[in-house]
């Protein structure tokens, strides 16, 4: 079911935060949205260089899926916390360590420049 209907950020963000963030994330806010803060915390799993033109980019699009997976009410985004719903936790027990670990990877190359091949 996740297969079909997530992509790797949205899979990234789902996983990242179930395993890394233990399914929920508190945080104060600056200038940047929630979603922002949520992709930015998501995005420093990958263990990228951040900084660069592609980290950014990676940011971005993680940002995306966060907003995506807000609508779809897989992840309850409010001013200062986000948390996985029930729905959320299902999909991220359905998401493997090695499915996880492989979307790290994939996505600390496209951050760091290098095109996957």
């Amino acid at each position: 079911m996740a297969e079909e209907m997530f992509d790797k950020y949205d899979k990234m963000v789902i996983a990242g935060l179930q395993r890394e963030y233990f399914g929920g994330l508190l945080f104060s806010r600056g200038k940047s949205s929630s979603h922002e803060i949520v992709a930015r915390a998501v995005a420093e799993l990958t263990g990228a260089q951040q900084g660069t033109k592609e980290y950014e980019e990676l940011v971005a699009k993680l940002a995306k899926s966060v907003k995506k997976l807000a609508e779809w009410g897989v992840l309850d985004v409010k001013e200062y916390e986000a948390r996985l719903t029930a729905w959320g936790q299902a999909l991220a027990n359905s998401i493997s360590a090695e499915e996880l670990e492989k979307i790290k990877q994939e996505l600390a190359k496209e951050a760091s420049g290098r095109k996957r091949k």
